[in-house]
Parts: structure tokens; C-alpha cells; sequence
């Protein structure tokens, strides 16, 4: 297993390097001077511009510039900060690496808690009213977009009921409408396929065989269903994360969470090159890192896939 683990690892050098060079050329090819959103006030004074794009190193050619860079993210320096001058990256980042996170972790986990028990339900009581009505609310969940459903909450919860507060981070009170802004169209989806492969795996032979031998339908749902699910549940979790992740763009804005999102949209309006590019990368190794513990998982659940992963 360990081996398994170390070889994807290793598979994640390229892909981030992939990715910090698109974006470098990405961010690089925007229009506007970074030294000018740095001078502010002071853009007419043309030697203080060349001692800053010195001292950033902007003065240098391009291709130096990448080397210089992707040299500094190889022993974990993201340069300086062009919005915050003077500031490393690092610590521009600092407060949001623990929030963005947490805020995608926690959505897909009330995400996969809602639609796997959602999707369980609408299977097993499938053509009934209960179905249709959860196949409503599955469809109004993946229709609907994430800001339509934060305008209505912060209306209904914070505005009109005053239960929940509007904006800020740091209560759990203050996470639960970004959490549901986030989990609903992921609760969605999950339901959805776990609905279709209920279904499915509900008429296969075995599970007859099991409601044949008086299991309890608590049993044969848990023990038997349930499990030969979860690999292809599994498989959407990776990309679901994903979701979440981008969400979060859309989700702290609204919020005024200090998250990477939030962190990110006002780098690329300031121009603060480095930052943004340190934003794209972290969230390509969550996504891939989520990916690899699907991986793990799909071992643990189902020995045959270990097997042909050849983990031990």
C-alpha cells in the first residue's frame, strides 16, 4: 500500500508542473502592469517602478522569470506578494489554506451523508410518492445554482429569521450557509446515482438469495447493497470534490469568507500574479490528494481491487 501511495505522489510532480506553467503563461499574458497596481498613486514616478520590477525580478526575461520561479516553489517559496508588497505568498496564504479546505471537506461530507441516505430511500421506495418526491427536490438541487439558493437562505435564515449570521468565519454557526450553499447540488447528484445503482444492484440474484435466507431488509440494504455501491460512488467523489472546490470561488465571495476562493478572484482583479498562481496549484493537489485517498479507498472496500492494483 505505501508503495502504491509513494508511486501517485510521485505521479503529482508533473502534473503540478503542467499546471505551473499554464497558469504562469496564463497570468503573464493578462493585460496590465503589476508594478503600476503596486505604485498606486505613485505609477508617474518611473524610477521607483524600475527599483520594484528589480526587485521582483520583472525586469528579466520571461523564461527567466519561470526558471527563477519554479526553482523558488521546488524548496517552497512562491516569491513575494505584488498586492501586499514585500509580503511572501506563504504568508498571504496562511489564513486561507485552513479554511477553503475544511469548507469543500465539510461540504462533501454532509453532501454524501444526505444523498447516499436520500438515494437509499427513493430505491427503495421506488414509484412511490416518497420517490417522486425526492426525484423533485433532486432535480430543483442540481437546477438551481449556488447563488440563487444563497440569495434565498441569507434572505429566509439570516435576513427574515435572524437565526444565522450573513457573513464572516470563525463559528460554526457563521459555516453552516456556506456548507449548504455548497452541499446541496453535490447531495444532488450523489442521491441521483445512488438511486440509479440501488436500483440496479437491487434485482441482481444475490441480494434475492439474501431476502430468501429472512435476512431483516435492514441487513440485506447494509450488508449487501449498500457495499457493492460504494466503488462507483467512489469514483464521482474525486470529481465531486472538485466541484466543491471551484465552488468555493463563488461561495466566499458571497460570504465574505477569508478563504483561497475569495483570496483568488481578488489576486486576479489586483494582479497579484504569484498569489494567484500559488492558489491554482494548491487546489490541484487537493483535488489530485483527494483523488489518490478514493483510490486508497476503493483498496480497503474491495479486496479484487486490490488485487489488480497489486497493493498489499
Amino acid at each position: 500500500m505505501l508503495r502504491f501511495v509513494a508511486w501517485r505522489l510521485a505521479g503529482l510532480v508533473p502534473v503540478l508542473g503542467i499546471v505551473l506553467l499554464a497558469t504562469f503563461l496564463a497570468t503573464y499574458a493578462l493585460p496590465g502592469d503589476p508594478v503600476l497596481v503596486m505604485l498606486s498613486d505613485h505609477s508617474s514616478n518611473v524610477e521607483m517602478a524600475n527599483r520594484l520590477r528589480a526587485e521582483y525580478g520583472l525586469d528579466q526575461p520571461l523564461w527567466k522569470q519561470f526558471f527563477n520561479y519554479i526553482s523558488g516553489v521546488a524548496v517552497g517559496d512562491f516569491g513575494m506578494s505584488y498586492r501586499y508588497v514585500r509580503i511572501p505568498v506563504v504568508e498571504v496564504l496562511s489564513d486561507g489554506i485552513k479554511i477553503s479546505p475544511i469548507l469543500a471537506l465539510a461540504a462533501l461530507a454532509a453532501a454524501a451523508s444526505i444523498g447516499i441516505g436520500a438515494g437509499i430511500l427513493a430505491a427503495i421506495k421506488r414509484n412511490s410518492g416518497v420517490d417522486t418526491a425526492i426525484i423533485l427536490i433532486l432535480v430543483a438541487g442540481l437546477s438551481i445554482p449556488n447563488f440563487a439558493f444563497a440569495t434565498f437562505f441569507v434572505y429566509l435564515f439570516s435576513i427574515k429569521m435572524g437565526a444565522l449570521p450573513v457573513a464572516g468565519w470563525g463559528r460554526i454557526d457563521q459555516a453552516i450557509l456556506p456548507v449548504a450553499i455548497l452541499a446541496i447540488p453535490s447531495a444532488a447528484y450523489i442521491a441521483r446515482l445512488t438511486r440509479t445503482f440501488m436500483l440496479e444492484v437491487l434485482g441482481q440474484d444475490y441480494i434475492r438469495t439474501a431476502r430468501a435466507k429472512g435476512l431483516a431488509e435492514r441487513v440485506v440494504i447494509a450488508r449487501h447493497a449498500l457495499r457493492n455501491i460504494l466503488v462507483p460512488l467512489l469514483t464521482s467523489m474525486g470529481i465531486i470534490f472538485g466541484g466543491l472546490i471551484s465552488g468555493t470561488f463563488v461561495v466566499e465571495t458571497i460570504f465574505n469568507i477569508p478563504g483561497l476562493g475569495r483570496l483568488a478572484i481578488d489576486s486576479v482583479f489586483a494582479r497579484d500574479y504569484p498569489v494567484a498562481m500559488a492558489i491554482v496549484m494548491l487546489f490541484t493537489a487537493f483535488f489530485v490528494l483527494i483523488n489518490l485517498a478514493v483510490d486508497v479507498a476503493y483498496a480497503i472496500i474491495d479486496p479484487r481491487i486490490r488485487q489488480r492494483m497489486g497493493v498489499k
